[in-house]
């Protein structure tokens, strides 16, 4: 598991300003590794989980940041965790977030993390559930 604090500058930033002030970051970790240069920066928090990856801006090759994704954990209807032969090669997995009729999708993640993310979130969906 990634600390937040080692993610690069500018993820930690976009982070920051798509959260509010009472959120904590819960977990954080890098998935879409296996074949892709890709990264994509995974961050779990008490309310939502954010898919971030860095994007290069044309011929110009300046860096951007993208928010691949950003769902709040109590719109969250259920979670699969998937294993293709090539993530089971590479001791990943990948993980569907069903939100009505939509999936968003982690792909390539270390299995053990993308399964402490599914507990995780699984957690925070009870909490908040007993809170209310």
């Amino acid at each position: 598991m990634a600390e937040f604090e080692c993610f690069p500058d500018h993820i930690r930033k976009a982070v920051l300003e798509h959260i509010s002030p009472d959120e904590n970051v819960e977990m954080c970790f890098i998935a879409g590794s296996s074949l892709s240069l890709n990264k994509d920066f995974v961050v779990i928090t008490s309310k939502r989980v954010m898919v971030v990856d860095e994007r290069t801006m044309g011929y110009l090759g300046k860096l951007y940041v993208n928010i691949k994704e950003n769902v709040l954990i109590e719109n969250i209807e259920s979670i699969e965790i998937y294993k293709s032969p090539i993530n089971r090669l590479f001791g990943q997995a990948s993980m569907g977030l069903k939100v009505d009729r939509y999936k968003y999708l982690i792909n390539n993640g270390s299995a053990g993390e993308i399964n402490k993310a599914a507990k995780l979130i699984n957690e925070i969906k009870q909490r908040s559930v007993k809170d209310e």
